[in-house]
């Protein structure tokens, strides 16, 4: 089975900024998000096992797509890329942005090289604070 940080869409669900809110107790996680996140900002936060295990995202077509075909990751379907995936992509949020990347990497380099790049990146290399999809900014330098 997949690792339950990687979204069947490629996104890595170690920098969601309301899982890193929630881990780390700091809604700063959730300042910066787009707009339309906004009636979320100021709820608690919750823990978030990732779309493998308990969708909390709700309704998901990639999601479900992706069960049905029995792949971990669009990037291993035939119709990738497809309607679905391309317009989650291109649907204006920054983060969604980043799946076509993050599922041509997660190819060439493997489930557990590309979530150790993935965790050093979402990092601070000198006080190991993390970082989140709209927080990757660290105050220690």
């Amino acid at each position: 089975m997949a690792d339950s940080l990687i979204a069947y869409c490629g996104l890595y669900c170690g920098a969601c900024s309301f899982q890193v809110a929630y881990e780390t107790k700091d809604k700063k996680h959730l300042e910066n998000m787009p707009s339309r996140y906004d009636k979320y900002k100021n709820a608690e936060p919750e823990n978030c096992p990732g779309c493998r295990l308990e969708n909390k995202c709700g309704d998901c077509k990639i999601r479900d797509c992706a069960v049905s075909k029995k792949v971990d990751y669009c990037i291993q379907c035939g119709d990738y890329p497809c309607e679905i995936i391309t317009a989650f992509g291109n649907d204006g949020v920054p983060h969604h942005a980043e799946i076509f990347n993050n599922l041509k990497e997660l190819k060439e380099l493997g489930e557990k090289e590309w979530l150790e790049r993935k965790k050093q990146e979402y990092m601070c290399p000198v006080c190991k604070t993390r970082f989140s999809w709209y927080n990757k900014k660290c105050t220690c330098n």
